[in-house]
C-alpha cells in the first residue's frame, strides 16, 4: 500500500504542472520559392529587437523546424539563412503562445570573377546525420542496396541481412525521409535497384513522435536512402529477366513513385539461383536502448513448439540449398491531413528449398561415445502473406496518434527422407499453419516540461502443426508402421499502459502504469497408424495445458545528464506482480527487475557505457507438458511439473569511438550473464532414442566479448577491418541421471578490406580463424575452421564491369571452395544492359563442416549446388 500511496502522490505532483503558463512556441516549414521543395539544414534564429539571440534550431528533412523561448518582449526576431538561398528576417508580435510561420527562400545568384569547382565531400557530418555520397564508394557492380552498403566504412551486415551502423543496429531503412517497410527493412536492402541511390545517410537520435522529438534525445539510428534526382517525381522502374542451364531463371521487377507527399514501391524477385524469399521476412527483432522507448510495440515471444528444419553451415545458403522463390513487396507511404501519414506494407513470398547430407553425430560423453549417423533430405515449401497498416496522424502541436495492425498468416510443409545409420528408412512430414493478429494504439499529448502517453494492444495467435514419423521409431511394437502426432496452441492477449513524461533541465523520468492478460491453450495427442489394431491414441504421449496469465506492474524510468549530452545516468526500474495459473501449477510471484546504466558520450576518445540488468522470467506453457511430446523420430521431451521463476543478472561494457570522415571505427564490448536459476534438462541419450524432461537448474554463464578496428589505409586507399569475437558459455546438465557442467568456447580471429582505386581492378577481400571446443566432465572436442575470400572487381572502359568471388574453407585439415562469376555489358547512353551470373564455377561436389553444441558434435557433408550460368537482360525506365 505504501508503494502505490508513493505512485499516487508522485501523480498529483505531475499534473500540478498542467495547469501552470504554456510555452512561448515558434514553429513552421522552410521552402524553395517557386518550386515548394523543403530546404533541410536551414538556421533558424530567434533574437529580441536588441539582436540578443534566444535560442536556434535548425530545419528537418522535410523542412520543418519548432522552437520553444522564453522571453517577455513584446516582438521579437526570425532570421532564416539557408546556404546558396537568400536570408530572410522578419519581426513577430509575441501575443500567442504558438506562432505558426512559413519561409520561403529565394536561390541567390552571385557574379563571380573566379569559378573554382570543389568536389563534394564523401562523407559529410552533420550533427546527428552522416551522410555518404554512393558513389564514391560503389564500385558500379552493385546489384541491390544491401550491396552498396556492404561498400560504405562504418556500416556492416550479418549473414542474416541485419545491419549496424557505427556499431549500432538500425530500426529501419527510410527513403527520402519516409518509412515504408518499418522494420522489415530488408524487403528494401535485399531488392531496391542500387542504381536509383545518391546518398546513404545515418542518422542517429531518430525520433517518430514529434511530440516526444520536442524534449527527449533518442538512441535509435536509422538509415535514409537519397535518391537521384531521375528517381525523384517520376515512376521509376527496372526490370531484369535472365536464363540459365539446368532450369535456372531469374526475374526481378522495381516499380515505384517517389514524391514529397506520396511514395509507392512494388519490389518483385522469382528466381531459382539461390536466394530465398522468406529470409526478408525472418525474425529480426529490435531492441531499443535509452530513455526515450515510450512508442514501442508490444511483441508477442511464442515460437512453435516443433521446428523440424535441416542443419545450416557458415557459407552462403545458395550454394548448398536449391531454391525455387517468389517475392512481392508492396510499400506505400502518403502524407494525409498535412503532416499525418499512411503506411500500408504488403509482403508474399513462397519459398521451396532443398538440401542433401550426410551428418554424423557424436555425443562426447565421459563414459563413452554415442555415434550414429544420417542421410537426409530435405524439402520445405513455405507461403507466408503479411499485411501492415500504419496512420500517424498529428491532431494539433500537441498531440500525436498511431494506429498500427498487422495480420500474418504461414503455411509451411516440410518432408524429410532420411536413412538411419545407412541402412533404416525413415520418413518425417511437418505441415504448420500459422495466423496471428495484432493492434497496437499510441495516444500522446503535451503537457507542461513533458507529456502523457497511453497505450492499448491486443492480439491474437494460432498455430496448428501435424507431425508424421513413419515408421513409428518411438513404439517397440514391430508393427507399428506410422506415427502422427498433432499440437494446437492458440492465445489471446491484451494490453493497457499509460506514462507521464517529464524533464526539468538535465532530468527526464518516467512513471508507466500497465496491465496484461494473457490466455493460452496447448493440446497435443498422438495417434498410431496403421497397426494391427487399427487407429488408437497414445495416453502417455497425449495431453493438454492451459494458462491464464495476468500481470500488473508499475516502472519508474529516469535519465540524469550530469554534463549535458555528455555525461548520463539512466535508470528502468519495474515492480511487477504476475498470477499464472495453468492445469500443472498456479502461483504469484512479485518481480523487481532493475536495469541502469552511466553513459559517457561524445568525448575525444569515443563513447562509453556500462549496464547492469536484473531478469526475472517464467516458464513457457510448452515447459510444462506433464506428457511426453514428440519431438522428431528420436526425440522425446517431457515438462516441469511445478512453476518457478528463472533470474538471471547481466552485466555489460561497450565502447564506440567513430571518426566517420576518417574512416576510422573501434568498437568494443563484453557482456556477463550469471544465472541464478534456469531451465534446462535431465537427458538419457542411447543411439536410438533420447528422452528429455525440463528441469529447474541453479547456476550458468555466458560470456560474450568483441573488438573491432575499422580504418582507411590512406597509403593503398583501402578500408580495413580487424576484429575479434569471444564465446564462453557454462550451463549445468543432467545425463543418464547424473549431473554435469557442459561448457562450451568459441574464438572467432577476422579481417575484412575494400580498395576503393580508380584503375580497371578493385578488390575486396577477407578472412578469419574459428576455433569451437565443448566439453564435458573429462570428455571433450575441438574444431578449427580456417576461411579466406578474395574478391576481385572489374572495370572496362566504362562498357565492361564484373565481379569474381572465391572463397576457400579449410575444415580441420579438409580444403573446399566456391565461387561465383558476374559480367555485365552496358551500352553507351542505353537503359539496358546485358549480363551473365555463374555459381560453383569450378563445380566443387561436396562441402564439409563441423559444428560443436554443448555435448554434441556434428560432421556434415553437403551436397553442393552443381555448375550453373544464368544470361539476362535489365532495363531501366
Amino acid at each position: 500500500m505504501k508503494i502505490f500511496r508513493f505512485i499516487l502522490l508522485l501523480l498529483c505532483l505531475f499534473f500540478t504542472f498542467l495547469v501552470q503558463a504554456q510555452e512561448f512556441k515558434i514553429k513552421g516549414q522552410i521552402l524553395e520559392k517557386e518550386t515548394n521543395l523543403p530546404l533541410e539544414g536551414s538556421s533558424i534564429v530567434v533574437s529580441t529587437s536588441s539582436k540578443s539571440i534566444l535560442g536556434y534550431t535548425y530545419s528537418t528533412e522535410n523542412g520543418r523546424y519548432e522552437l520553444a523561448v522564453d522571453s517577455e518582449a513584446d516582438s521579437l526576431s526570425i532570421k532564416v539563412s539557408s546556404f546558396g538561398y537568400e536570408s530572410q528576417e522578419i519581426m513577430i508580435s509575441n501575443t500567442k503562445s504558438t506562432i505558426n510561420q512559413d519561409f520561403e527562400l529565394t536561390p541567390k545568384v552571385e557574379q563571380l570573377n573566379t569559378v573554382v569547382l570543389e568536389t563534394e565531400e564523401k562523407i559529410k557530418v552533420n550533427r546527428d546525420t552522416v551522410a555518404y555520397r554512393v558513389s564514391a564508394f560503389a564500385d558500379e557492380t552493385e546489384q541491390t542496396v544491401e550491396d552498396v552498403l556492404k561498400n560504405l566504412p562504418g556500416i556492416e551486415i550479418d549473414e542474416d541481412g541485419n545491419i549496424k551502423a557505427q556499431g549500432k543496429d538500425i530500426q529501419k531503412i527510410l527513403i527520402e525521409g519516409d518509412d515504408l517497410a518499418d522494420r522489415n527493412y530488408k524487403v528494401i536492402s535485399k531488392n531496391l535497384d542500387a542504381d536509383v541511390l545518391s546518398k546513404v545517410e545515418v542518422i542517429n537520435n531518430y525520433s517518430e513522435n514529434p511530440v516526444l522529438k520536442q524534449f527527449l534525445d533518442s538512441e535509435t539510428v536509422v538509415l535514409n536512402l537519397k535518391l537521384k534526382d531521375k528517381a525523384k517525381s517520376i515512376w521509376l522502374g527496372a526490370a531484369k529477366a535472365g536464363l540459365g542451364n539446368d532450369s535456372r531463371y531469374e526475374a526481378d521487377l522495381n516499380l515505384g513513385l517517389i514524391r514529397p507527399e506520396i511514395k509507392f514501391l512494388d519490389l518483385g524477385n522469382l528466381n531459382s539461383i539461390g536466394k530465398p524469399a522468406g529470409e526478408q521476412l525472418d525474425n529480426y527483432v529490435y531492441q531499443q536502448m535509452g530513455f526515450n522507448d515510450f512508442d514501442e510495440n508490444f511483441s508477442l515471444d511464442q515460437d512453435s513448439f516443433l521446428n523440424l528444419r535441416p542443419s545450416s553451415i557458415l557459407i552462403d545458403d545458395k550454394f548448398y540449398i536449391e531454391n525455387q522463390s517468389l517475392s512481392n513487396n508492396l510499400l506505400a507511404n502518403k502524407s494525409i491531413w498535412g503532416d499525418s501519414k499512411l503506411r500500408n506494407s504488403l509482403f508474399v513470398n513462397t519459398d521451396q528449398l532443398n538440401s542433401d547430407y550426410r551428418n554424423r553425430i557424436s555425443y562426447f560423453l565421459p563414459d563413452g561415445d554415442i555415434d550414429f549417423q544420417e542421410d537426409n533430405a530435405f524439402n520445405t515449401r513455405n507461403l507466408n502473406l503479411k499485411n501492415d497498416f500504419e496512420i500517424k496522424h498529428s491532431i494539433d502541436e500537441d498531440h500525436f496518434i498511431t494506429f498500427q495492425t498487422d495480420i500474418s498468416g504461414t503455411n509451411s510443409d516440410v518432408n524429410h527422407e532420411l536413412l538411419f545409420n545407412a541402412y533404416e528408412s525413415i520418413a518425417q512430414v511437418l505441415d504448420e499453419r500459422n495466423l496471428s493478429l495484432s493492434t497496437n494504439v499510441h495516444l500522446t499529448k503535451k503537457i507542461k516540461n513533458g507529456a502523457l502517453s497511453f497505450y492499448g494492444f491486443t492480439g491474437y495467435n494460432e498455430d496448428r502443426q501435424t507431425f508424421d514419423i513413419s515408421p513409428n521409431t518411438i513404439s517397440e511394437e514391430q508393427n507399428s508402421s506410422q506415427l502422427q502426432t498433432e499440437i494446437k496452441d492458440n492465445t489471446v492477449y491484451q494490453g493497457l499502459k499509460g506514462s507521464s513524461i517529464f524533464q526539468f533541465n538535465e532530468l527526464s523520468f518516467a512513471v508507466k502504469l500497465g496491465v496484461l492478460n494473457q490466455d493460452r491453450e496447448f493440446n497435443y495427442g498422438a495417434l498410431d497408424l496403421e497397426n494391427d489394431f487399427g487407429t488408437s491414441e497414445i495416453d502417455s504421449l497425449s495431453g493438454s495445458n492451459s494458462e491464464a496469465r495476468f500481470k500488473s506492474f508499475v516502472n519508474f524510468k529516469t535519465k540524469y545528464d550530469f554534463i549535458p549530452d555528455r555525461l548520463i545516468a539512466e535508470a528502468d526500474v519495474e515492480l511487477s506482480h504476475v498470477n499464472m495459473r495453468t492445469h500443472v501449477d498456479s502461483r504469484s510471484f512479485l518481480f523487481f527487475n532493475p536495469n541502469v546504466a552511466l553513459r559517457l558520450r561524445k568525448t575525444k576518445v569515443g563513447s562509453f557505457s556500462l549496464r547492469y540488468k536484473r531478469i526475472n522470467e517464467l516458464p513457457s506453457l510448452t515447459d510444462l507438458n506433464q506428457n511426453f511430446i514428440v519431438q522428431d523420430y528420436r526425440s522425446l521431451v517431457l515438462g516441469v511439473n511445478r512453476l518457478e521463476q528463472m533470474t538471471r543478472n547481466q552485466y555489460s561494457f561497450n565502447y564506440i569511438f567513430s571518426r566517420p570522415k576518417k574512416r576510422i571505427l573501434i568498437e568494443a564490448g563484453v557482456s556477463y550473464s550469471d544465472y541464478e536459476q534456469q531451465l534446462s534438462a535431465d537427458n538419457l541419450l542411447s543411439e536410438r532414442l533420447n528422452l528429455s524432461q525440463r528441469q529447474f537448474i541453479p547456476d550458468g554463464s555466458l560470456l560474450t566479448a568483441r573488438l573491432g578496428f575499422t580504418t582507411f589505409l590512406k597509403l593503398i586507399d583501402a578500408t580495413l577491418k580487424l576484429g575479434y569475437t569471444k564465446t564462453s558459455f557454462e550451463n549445468p546438465f543432467i545425463l543418464n541421471d547424473e549431473l554435469f557442467e557442459v561448457t562450451n568456447e568459441g574464438d572467432n580471429y577476422y579481417f575484412r578490406g575494400t580498395t576503393y582505386w580508380d584503375g580497371m581492378l578493385n578488390f575486396k577481400f577477407s578472412g578469419s580463424v574459428n576455433s569451437n571446443s565443448g566439453g564435458i566432465g573429462n570428455s571433450s572436442n575441438t574444431n578449427n575452421i580456417y576461411n579466406a575470400k578474395l574478391e576481385t572487381v572489374l572495370k572496362l572502359y566504362d562498357r565492361l564491369f564484373g565481379n569474381f568471388k572465391n572463397e576457400i574453407y579449410d575444415v580441420n585439415s579438409e580444403v573446399y571452395q566456391t565461387s561465383s562469376f558476374n559480367l555485365e555489358y552496358r551500352p553507351k547512353q542505353k537503359s539496358y544492359v546485358f549480363g551473365i551470373d555463374a555459381q560453383n564455377i569450378f563445380n566443387t561436389k561436396n562441402y564439409t563442416f563441423s559444428s560443436i553444441t554443448n555435448f554434441q558434435r556434428g560432421d556434415l557433408v553437403y551436397r553442393a549446388v552443381p555448375r550453373f550460368f544464368v544470361g539476362y537482360m535489365k532495363f531501366r525506365f
